[in-house]
């Protein structure tokens, strides 16, 4: 095991050598040394790998040459790395928040590697446990902050170092901003609270963000390959279904010129759909393009902010709406559940689309499990629209065409048969994503009865997994 030993000794020859011979005569290996006169004439860090009862006598020796500070064992030190650009005066804001914190800082290291960033090694005496977590806190919203080594001592730090590790992970997986990165920190925080107080582990919670943040980072640019399929409904219409490696389908329903969308998918590929969007659709940018959104889950408006009109219930507008205030969208309502939405919103580039561009179709006013709101009209062809009872999520929306024989259901129905790897991982993922796969279980299976049974005989064109075509 190592431990640090944080020694204040006298500023005279030969006091590392006591200090050295001590910690050899017992038999432990000293790891790493760091001293910075300029700092602290006295304070010396050592750091020592010995078995337990080694370290026992190392701690009892170096107290016996009064070589140990005060108190030993409600002190120690966190070794952290700040990255920094390497620019003139980047380390001024991180000194000036030590300072605010009064947080002792026995030795720093830095020297430029030839790349634009510089990394700063510190050590950070703890004293007080809260102080040193409001100075991580603070030091992470200024930039990426490496907690290198450090021992365990209470709850409250190390859920501190964890949420900040993991907040270090999303930016280098997914190349986060700053602010990205800030956001990410304060919604760890929060999930940490919530699981704090159910008494639950926050690691599976995490590894399932983490999965989903490798997800996305292992397909995106070229790696990006999605299933996409063209199919003649009509002389005049055409049905490209674009399947992602994972995430909501696509559909997109072409009659000469004009384009019409059913969900788009999550924000993070945005530019490799719009790769694939400009080969399939030569001209797609001058085209005229809608989309008719079955949800507001970021799996299926991440990209709303690129078509001209977006149709949608009312219980969707209004989801948008609260997101362009500041208030969270409908998944968000629930306190618990709201930092888990904001990682995946965070993780997938989430963006609402803007709220000029939303048309509201109708809304629901009965009880029925599933109610019609209104129709829409593309082409030659009549579309309907029902919203379900919010059993999935409120805004549920399906989208049916009695002449064509086709049916968008939404996450209301997912067909798992001939998913790929990929797609099924996201899949066991989804409850963590969103806290929940169903708002309401009950009401989602009595919405999906009345689907199934309304349908019969159609082409199911699911939210999620490949089309289920008619016999």
């Amino acid at each position: 095991m190592r431990k640090t030993y944080i020694t204040t000794m006298p500023d005279q020859a030969g006091a590392f050598l006591t200090a050295t011979k001590v910690i050899t005569e017992v038999g432990g290996n000293i790891v790493r040394v760091n001293y910075n006169r300029a700092v602290d004439t006295n304070t010396l860090l050592i750091e020592v790998e010995a078995d337990e009862q080694q370290q026992e006598r190392i701690s009892k020796r170096l107290e016996e040459v009064k070589y140990l500070v005060d108190d030993p064992g409600m002190r120690q030190i966190i070794l952290i790395e700040l990255v920094l650009p390497d620019r003139p005066g980047a380390l001024l804001p991180t000194l000036e928040v030590i300072k605010d914190h009064e947080v002792n800082i026995p030795y720093i290291n830095s020297q430029e590697n030839g790349t634009p960033y510089q990394n700063f090694k510190m050590g950070l005496l703890v004293e007080n446990t809260a102080e040193i977590k409001g100075l991580l806190d603070d030091l992470s919203q200024i930039c990426e902050v490496r907690v290198l080594d450090y021992e365990a001592t209470d709850r409250l730090l190390d859920s501190t170092i964890f949420y900040v590790t993991f907040a270090n992970k999303l930016r280098e997986m997914l190349g986060l901003s700053q602010d990205e990165t800030n956001g990410a920190l304060s919604s760890a925080n929060k999930v940490m609270q919530v699981l704090d107080k159910r008494h639950e582990s926050p690691r599976e919670a995490f590894e399932n963000i983490l999965r989903f943040a490798n997800l996305v980072a292992e397909h995106r640019g070229e790696r990006f390959a999605p299933k996409v399929s063209s199919h003649r409904l009509d002389p005049e219409l055409t049905l490209h279904v674009i399947e992602p490696p994972f995430g909501g389908n696509t559909y997109v329903l072409e009659y000469y010129e004009a384009l019409l969308f059913i969900d788009c998918g999550l924000g993070c590929f945005k530019e490799e759909m719009a790769g694939v969007l400009g080969e399939l659709f030569p001209g797609f940018d001058e085209r005229r393009k809608s989309i008719v959104l079955t949800q507001a889950d970021v799996d299926a408006a991440g990209l709303g902010s690129m078509f001209d009109t977006v149709y949608l219930v009312r219980d969707s507008y209004d989801n948008f709406a609260a997101e362009q205030r500041g208030r969270g969208g409908l998944r968000e309502r629930k306190a618990s559940n709201a930092p888990f939405v904001a990682l995946s919103k965070i993780v997938s580039s989430y963006v609402p689309p803007q709220l000029g561009h939303l048309a509201v179709i109708g809304e629901r006013t009965g009880d029925d499990p599933l109610e019609f709101i209104g129709s829409i009209r593309f082409g030659n062809w009549l579309f309907e629209v029902f919203e379900g009872a919010g059993g999935h999520v409120v805004g549920e929306t399906v989208i049916a065409c009695a002449e064509l024989g086709i049916v968008f259901t939404g996450d209301l129905m997912a067909n798992r048969d001939g998913m790929s790897a990929e797609q099924l991982e996201y899949e066991q993922l989804q409850p963590y994503l969103m806290t929940s796969y169903d708002a309401n279980p009950a009401l989602a299976d009595a919405c999906r009865e009345e689907l199934a049974e309304r349908y019969a005989g159609y082409t199911i064109l699911p939210g999620r997994g490949p089309v289920i075509w008619r016999s």
